[in-house]
């Protein structure tokens, strides 16, 4: 099998390319993983919106190229096996699930083996957020589901998200609001977190999207209401919080005027919207907007709630979930780098139905 790399112009996302990859060399203490399957949403572009400024783009550089263009590969969650072992404790033919390229295999150096997990120790990403460099070991895994396999690589860590989302509000005091507005109502971080914040019964939940989303967006039955991005002034009165999925500046604008003072926190989460989020210098009414960074809120419940009980929470609520989910979506295979190429296009341009996730196989 020719191994390789799909790599993405760091400064033009539609300049694509796939190469081909000499596998590595493997040192003392290292692992090869080659990826078997991998999900791929419109959380992806966040991740290449936000490479820079949260340091996306590190966790897998891309090879030099000899050319003058920024290469980067973007990070994707999925499953890989280990065919290759010179790390105690780390056997072959394992599988983990985890954070991976967009490539055929990685080269992790394994570090903090446990029966359960074990993360990437390679010195490039020691400063990086640890969830991202944590991969669960299925074997051990009490909640791993072959059959649900498609399921944990799309929704899972959106729905991690989700749940630290719908946690920081509440740790918060909902910042005062009685209703709370999430942009890209359609996508699977928005409808995770809305289908948390509408078991709160003194909350109004309120998912804004785009006109040919309205009936897919109304069905999932997670939103009281649900607005079109033209019709932001027929948002609730009162309070409000909003947590921005879309990262489109000219919406966020639209809802930071239709509240003023009323919107007590204005949370940015993702950038699906990625080609509309520069928009006026003019200062925005009400609060100035603040990055949520879900490991932040991770490490801040780990030093709260103590080792292991985020993580129980979390399987608590993914259960519920998970069966609710399960007909919303159809799920689409690809298979090879075409397919990768093709899916990354479409979701770059928002061509994806909402009502159609993919899982791509290198």
């Amino acid at each position: 099998m020719t191994d390789w790399h799909f790599l993405v112009d760091r400064n033009d996302y539609r300049h694509t390319r796939t190469v081909d990859a000499e596998p590595a060399a493997l040192a003392d203490g290292q692992a090869r993983v080659r990826v078997d399957a991998f999900g791929f949403t419109a959380n992806n572009i966040t991740y290449a919106a936000a490479g820079d400024m949260i340091g996306y783009w590190t966790f897998f550089p891309a090879p030099d190229l000899g050319d003058a263009v920024q290469w980067g590969r973007v990070p994707v969650w999925g499953f890989a096996d280990v065919v290759e072992s010179r790390s105690d404790g780390v056997n072959e033919g394992e599988r983990l699930f985890g954070y991976f390229p967009m490539s055929t295999e990685l080269v992790i150096e394994p570090t903090g083996v446990t029966e359960a997990a074990l993360s990437d120790g390679a010195p490039h990403r020691a400063a990086l957020p640890p969830v991202y460099n944590r991969y669960v070991r299925c074997g051990a895994d009490p909640g791993y589901d072959a059959d649900l396999e498609a399921e944990q690589m799309l929704y899972r860590p959106l729905f991690f998200t989700s749940f630290l989302i719908d946690d920081f509000l509440d740790d918060n005091g909902f910042f005062g609001a009685s209703t709370v507005v999430l942009t890209s109502a359609s996508s699977k971080t928005s409808f995770g977190t809305a289908h948390l914040l509408h078991q709160r019964e003194e909350l109004t939940v309120v998912g804004l999207t785009s006109a040919g989303n309205v009936g897919f967006v109304e069905r999932l039955g997670c939103y009281d209401r649900v607005v079109t991005y033209d019709d932001v002034a027929s948002l609730p009165d009162g309070p409000a919080a909003l947590v921005d999925m879309s990262g489109n500046a000219s919406v966020v604008r639209s809802v930071h005027e239709r509240y003023g003072d009323d919107l007590k926190v204005s949370a940015v989460v993702g950038i699906t919207h990625w080609e509309d989020r520069l928009g006026s210098a003019e200062p925005l009414p009400g609060p100035a907007q603040t990055m949520f960074f879900a490991p932040s809120q991770i490490e801040k419940r780990h030093q709260d709630w103590g080792p292991g009980v985020v993580e129980e929470r979390l399987a608590e609520a993914w259960g519920p979930f998970i069966e609710k989910v399960s007909g919303w979506v159809t799920i689409e295979h690809g298979s090879g780098p075409d397919a990768v190429a093709d899916v990354f296009a479409e979701m770059l341009e928002g061509e994806t139905s909402p009502d159609v996730a993919h899982v791509l196989h290198p």
